[in-house]
């Protein structure tokens, strides 16, 4: 099945993201308003573009890019000057076990990735959460535990994730970075505009 051209799918994207109205007047099939908008990684600027387009019209987007929050709290703790010297000094794995995975863990209590969330976006229903910088930051941050934690923080406002890579949905919900890694199953989430023609998605 051939896909929707970029402009025409973002033509569609506008209309969606106007208001928290709009954005949910369709609905999902949970009770959680969370959205992914997987493009082309080959597009990640003009997606870049697009979504600085998308708040202008509508300012009650708030965006939350993973890599800059990522890199706000490495310099909240004063760990930027040690982790630039120690990525010339030891293995990346060992650099994300031992120092980026402990550091930005969401699964403790007291994680200040999540506070950013919560202190930027009351979930009031007013606002949409607009999450990008999945592929600067990945794999550090990984996009369906992301989801999977803020699922206690929105119950009103919408959720929307910006992903470079595909989000199939045939058999299970899969989340495909890049179009070739396999990221995780994630299943409360819903396409938020087509990509393919005929709703074959």
């Amino acid at each position: 099945m051939a896909e929707r051209s970029l402009n025409d799918r973002f033509v569609e994207l506008e209309d969606r993201m106007i208001s928290v109205e709009a954005l949910t007047r369709y609905g999902t099939a949970n009770d959680l308003k969370f959205y992914i908008f997987d493009y082309n990684p080959k597009d990640e600027l003009v997606v870049r573009k697009e979504v600085k387009k998308l708040k202008e019209r509508n300012p009650n987007i708030i965006e939350f890019d993973l890599y800059d929050m990522m890199m706000q709290i490495i310099d909240d703790e004063g760990y930027m000057e040690d982790i630039i010297r120690m990525e010339q000094e030891y293995d990346r794995k060992l650099l994300l076990s031992e120092i980026f995975q402990p550091l930005l863990s969401v699964e403790e209590a007291d994680n200040r990735l999540l506070e950013m969330f919560i202190d930027r976006a009351e979930d009031n229903g007013d606002k949409i959460v607009l999450i990008t910088g999945i592929g600067k930051s990945y794999p550090v941050i990984r996009s369906h535990t992301i989801l999977n934690n803020l699922q206690s923080i929105f119950r009103r406002n919408p959720v929307v994730m910006m992903y470079p890579g595909r989000f199939e949905i045939k058999n299970l919900m899969t989340l495909r970075l890049f179009e070739r890694l396999d990221d995780d199953n994630y299943y409360r989430a819903f396409p938020l505009v087509e990509r393919r023609k005929g709703n074959d998605y």
